[in-house]
């Protein structure tokens, strides 16, 4: 008789276990779809203004493509030479942004 009292409540024991692990999966799942939604927004949004920004006309303004052979256009294209200087410039000008922000407010 001791003995199923006793794995009766082991047993609900575990169940109870079991269930609190399943509400906490369930709300940990319902938070990262909220996250993610919210982020998916943010980073359409993000890629939208990105991509609506026309930045072409910088290859053909700056030096005279004509002069090089058309394999090495093809391999500068192909490379995505003038993305890459974008993104540098974009770094760089983030960073000095950034040192614009004073070491007090940044120092804790």
């Amino acid at each position: 008789m001791i003995n199923k009292i006793i794995d009766f409540c082991s047993n609900f024991w575990s169940m109870l276990i079991n269930f609190f692990d399943w509400v906490a999966d369930g709300i940990l799942y319902i938070q990262f779809k909220i996250l993610y939604l919210f982020m998916d927004v943010f980073f359409s949004l993000i890629e939208s203004i990105v991509t609506s920004i026309d930045l072409s006309f910088l290859s053909n303004s700056y030096g005279n493509w004509d002069v090089l052979p058309s394999q090495t256009i093809y391999i500068l294209s192909r490379l995505h030479i003038t993305t890459c200087l974008l993104i540098i410039s974009g770094a760089c000008f983030i960073r000095l942004t950034l040192n614009l922000i004073p070491a007090s407010l940044t120092r804790v």
